[in-house]
C-alpha cells in the first residue's frame, strides 16, 4: 500500500485472549491507509497464530518476530519497521475508538503538528460483558486545538494531564524519531512511555491537542491497583534521568523542580509499598537509591507560581520536598482500603 498515513505499533506477549478485540478495532478504523504491525515479543501462547490470521485477511497487518525483550525493545522495532508519515501505539489489551486515527492524523496533517495527542477512558470490563468506567482525562478545550510544544511540555512536567504520560494516546511523526534519536529504553523498564514522551515533547513545536476519550484503556480489575516493587523503584529514578537527559539536549531552560519532586514521590511510593523488604538484597538496593534521590534533590524546592497543577499532586510535590513520603505512603495504604477513597489514592 503507498501512502500510509499512520503505522500503528502493537507489542505483543502473552495475550490470546484480547488481541482480536484490539486488532479488530484497528482493521475497521475510518482510516485506511494505516498499517498494523504487531510486534511479538516471544509469546508462548496462541498469539502468534491469531495474527497470522488477521494477516492473512487484511493486508495491512504485518506480523514482526522477536525474542522475548520486553516491551519497549518492541516498540523500537515497530518503529524501525513502520512505514507512516506518522506513528501511533496501542498496547495489545486495549482497543481503540473506531475513527481515532482519522481524527488525529487529520488534526495533525491540517495544523502542520509533529504531534497529536487525545485523551483517553480507562475502562473494566467484567466477565459478563459490563463496563465500568473507571475515569478519563479531560482537556481544557471543547474543540481540536493546536498549543505549542513548550506549554504541552510544561504540562507533562507539572503533572496536569496523565494522559500525556503514554505514548499510545498520540500519533508522532516519524521523523520526531528518526531525526531526533529518541526511542524506547529497550531493556525492561516500569513506566518506560513516560522516558520517550518527555524526549518527544522537549522537540516537538506545535502539539494538536484532540478533547475526545479516544484511546480505550483496559484494566484487569475495577481499581487502578498496582504491584510495588523495588525495581519499579529505580525504574522511575532511570525514566527520569532518562527525561532529564532530552531536556539537557534540547536545551531546555524552565523549571523542573516539581517533576523532580514528583518522580521522586512515585519512586517512594513503590519503595515503601513493596513487598520484598525481607529480600537480602532489599535494605542495600533501597539505601542506593535513597542516597540518589538525596542527592538530585538538593536544594530544590516546589515551584506553583503561575503553575497550574492538579491539587492532588500538589501534595505529592511538597510531600516529597518536606521528606515525609513513608508517612503519606502508609497513610495512602490505609486510605486505599476504603472504598471512597479507593480511586483518589
Amino acid at each position: 500500500m503507498k501512502d500510509i498515513k499512520v503505522s500503528v505499533i502493537v507489542p505483543m506477549y502473552n495475550k490470546e485472549q484480547k488481541i482480536s478485540k484490539c486488532l479488530d478495532s484497528l482493521i475497521n478504523q475510518t482510516l485506511r491507509e494505516i498499517e498494523i504491525v504487531v510486534v511479538d515479543d516471544g509469546s508462548k501462547d496462541n498469539s502468534a497464530e491469531i495474527v497470522k490470521k488477521y494477516c492473512e485477511k487484511d493486508s495491512r497487518v504485518r506480523y514482526v518476530k522477536q525474542d522475548n525483550q520486553g516491551p519497549g525493545a518492541a516498540r523500537n522495532v515497530g518503529i524501525i519497521n513502520s512505514k507512516g508519515r506518522y506513528i501511533g501505539f496501542v498496547d495489545c489489551d486495549d482497543y481503540v475508538e473506531h475513527e481515532m486515527y482519522e481524527i488525529m492524523y487529520n488534526a495533525a496533517e491540517q495544523n502542520n503538528c509533529e504531534v497529536a495527542v487525545c485523551q483517553e477512558k480507562n475502562v473494566y470490563v467484567d466477565d459478563e460483558g459490563h463496563v465500568t468506567n473507571l475515569g478519563e482525562t479531560h482537556f481544557p478545550y471543547n474543540e481540536i486545538t493546536v498549543v505549542t510544544g513548550k506549554m504541552v511540555l510544561e504540562w507533562f512536567l507539572n503533572f496536569n494531564y496523565l494522559s500525556l504520560n503514554s505514548a499510545c494516546f498520540k500519533i508522532v511523526r516519524k521523523s520526531v524519531f528518526v531525526e531526533k534519536d529518541i526511542y524506547f529504553p529497550d531493556n525492561y523498564r516500569y513506566a518506560e512511555d513516560l522516558t520517550i514522551c518527555g524526549g518527544i515533547l522537549s522537540v516537538a513545536k506545535s502539539v494538536a491537542v484532540i478533547p475526545k476519550s479516544l484511546y480505550i484503556y483496559e484494566h484487569e480489575s475495577n481499581t487502578f491497583s498496582t504491584s510495588y516493587t523495588l525495581k519499579k523503584a529505580m525504574d522511575v529514578y532511570l525514566d527520569l534521568m532518562d527525561v532529564l537527559k532530552y531536556l539537557e539536549r534540547a536545551e531546555y531552560t524552565g523549571n523542573i523542580n516539581n517533576f523532580i519532586l514528583g518522580m521522586s514521590f512515585s519512586s517512594k511510593r513503590q519503595l515503601y509499598a513493596s513487598s520484598e523488604k525481607k529480600n537480602r538484597n532489599y535494605q542495600r538496593e533501597k539505601t542506593v537509591l535513597l542516597a540518589k534521590w538525596k542527592d538530585i534533590k538538593k536544594g530544590i524546592h516546589p515551584e506553583f507560581k503561575g503553575v497550574d497543577m492538579p491539587f492532588m499532586h500538589k501534595i505529592k510535590v511538597i510531600v516529597s520536598w518536606m521528606r515525609l513520603e513513608k508517612i503519606m505512603c502508609y497513610i495512602i495504604n490505609i486510605l486505599s482500603g476504603i472504598p471512597f477513597f479507593r480511586f483518589m489514592v
